[in-house]
């Protein structure tokens, strides 16, 4: 076993106490109403590891744990068959992109709590672990000759597509920054840095680079193509969480938001098999 395999698997395991300590783990404490900086009041959850964040992010963030709690217990069994075929790497780097996502919001997005270093190195192990098993990847040679010829232009614009899609923030961006309003106890909301700052690039970058045919662009395919499904999932578990929390969700944002990641989801699903499939 190498050693880059101990690192996934601790992985796994911070993930698993993370995602449990946010979902089962409960205080006794109550819901109550404080006043940010920009005066506004905001309804915060009071319960658990999640008790200073506010309700809608405390059902966020359980419904996030519960999705990744099958995301890591898939990383962990794609981990050990993955030197089976090159198309297990694939996948075991696109699970893991899920995985590091998720430790950039806890260590950005959840209110500072008992499990802070915790966050930390979960987020460390997922950075590096990324560098190394990408560097991995796109060093091998491991694409049929016959995927070149193949068209994947539909897979490309589709990856184009989904790296646009987080311009869907932008409604709520910008009437905030006109108004001079934050985000409920929040200055800023990391999954907005993220997407903006990482996910339109990488995405973008990938989708350019698959039309032109690059290696690099298909390379970086499984991130996108096994990234959406599992913000399609999670985007459902929050959803579920939040609603079991008696937030009341506006129609305009299950249509624009949920529906849409969703279709976004399955429609990737369906790619990442075909593309798999000319991985020697």
């Amino acid at each position: 076993m190498k050693k880059i395999d101990y690192i996934c698997f601790l992985i796994v395991i911070l993930t698993l106490v993370i995602a449990g300590i946010g979902i089962f783990y409960s205080t006794g404490g109550e819901r109550f109403i404080v006043e940010n900086i920009y005066g506004e009041s905001v309804e915060i959850f009071g319960d658990g590891i999640y008790k200073y964040n506010s309700v809608l992010a405390a059902g966020a963030n359980k419904g996030t744990d519960f999705i990744m709690i099958i995301v890591a217990l898939l990383f962990a069994f794609v981990t050990i068959i993955r030197k089976k075929a090159a198309k297990y790497r694939y996948l075991h780097v696109g699970l893991l992109s899920g995985l590091l996502y998720y430790s950039l919001c806890l260590v950005f997005g959840v209110t500072f709590n008992e499990l802070f270093l915790i966050y930390v190195l979960l987020f460390s192990c997922a950075l590096f672990a990324m560098i190394f098993l990408l560097s991995e990847l796109i060093n091998e040679d491991n694409l049929s000759e016959e995927l070149k010829k193949e068209s994947l232009i539909g897979t490309a614009i589709f990856i184009i597509i989904c790296a646009f899609s987080v311009l869907v923030w932008l409604p709520y961006i910008i009437p905030a920054l006109i108004a001079g309003q934050s985000f409920e106890i929040y200055t800023t909301e990391p999954t907005f840095v993220i997407d903006f700052g990482i996910i339109l690039p990488v995405f973008l970058g990938c989708g350019i680079g698959i039309l032109r045919k690059e290696s690099l662009g298909y390379k970086l395919a499984p991130i996108p193509l096994t990234l959406m499904p599992i913000i399609g999932f999670v985007v459902i578990g929050q959803s579920i969480f939040q609603t079991a929390m008696g937030i009341d969700i506006p129609i305009k944002e299950l249509i624009g938001l949920v529906i849409s990641f969703i279709v976004l989801g399955a429609v990737a699903i369906y790619l990442n098999r075909r593309f798999l499939k000319h991985v020697k």
